[in-house]
């Protein structure tokens, strides 16, 4: 059994049993940057890295393992939420995220690759009962709200042939701009970008880019071609690890 094992456990079971009061120095203790000013429910975490800034809350009842939590000053976490998988949770000064929500991630090798961080902005809130998929990273930037209940994040998604078990999947990054209103039981597809000042309506489902400022609603079901084949497209790019357990391309973001 490694240190880093025993550490991280007998770090998990005192912030589930002690009370917030006593936890700073014993979380110092064992590496990690917490001040004095901080509250922290009865949960289970479980971080290789733990940073806190002054007037954190963490409510009771939450799952949190994940690689790094790095939270900045008055930023609030609720109680019921899950995050799982090896990523990293980033919240700015005065962001939140709310009750019950669920942020996952499966494991780096077989099948995800690289560095992926839920970040959320300056007063930026994920309300609750939401559904994030961190396969890549999913950004919301300054004074933000996923709001209501229900909505879907994917930074992932499959293309099957027309025949035979044949598929691949395609990654990509989610951004969602400054001063953004996400409407409950929205879903958000990968790749997708989200500029300022958008406002997302109720039950509407992302698929492009919105590159311009407005109200955005749903609309009547069409038909749409078939993706082309993902070799021929110069937005994707083939992610070369010889340990994925099937065939993955990454969407190339221009705009960045």
């Amino acid at each position: 059994m490694s240190m880093i094992f025993v550490r991280k456990s007998l770090v998990l079971l005192c912030i589930f049993i002690f009370p917030s009061r006593i936890l700073p120095p014993i979380l110092r203790f064992f590496g990690h940057c917490v001040p004095s000013r901080v509250s922290i429910g009865f949960s289970l975490i479980w971080a290789d890295k733990i940073a806190l800034g002054q007037g954190i809350k963490i409510g009771h009842f939450n799952l949190i393992n994940a690689r790094k939590i790095l939270l900045k000053n008055d930023a609030k976490i609720g109680r019921l939420n899950v995050v799982y998988g090896p990523l990293d949770l980033h919240l700015s000064c005065k962001a939140c995220l709310g009750n019950s929500n669920k942020i996952v991630r499966a494991k780096v090798g077989s099948v995800t690759v690289g560095v992926s961080v839920l970040r959320l902005g300056y007063l930026t809130k994920i309300t609750s009962k939401h559904y994030i998929d961190c396969t890549c990273s999913v950004v919301f930037k300054d004074y933000s709200i996923l709001a209501g209940i229900g909505s879907q994040i994917w930074s992932h998604g499959y293309v099957h042939e027309i025949s035979g078990p044949g598929r691949y999947r395609i990654d990509g990054r989610v951004y969602i701009g400054h001063n953004c209103y996400v409407g409950s039981m929205s879903i958000i597809n990968s790749g997708i970008r989200i500029c300022d000042g958008v406002i997302i309506g109720s039950g509407v489902v992302i698929s492009k880019n919105i590159s311009e400022p407005g109200l955005y609603v749903s609309a009547p079901v069409r038909k749409l071609p078939r993706p082309e084949d993902p070799d021929s497209r110069s937005n994707l790019e083939i992610v070369n690890g010889n340990s994925l357990c099937e065939r993955v391309y990454k969407r190339v973001d221009k705009s960045i």
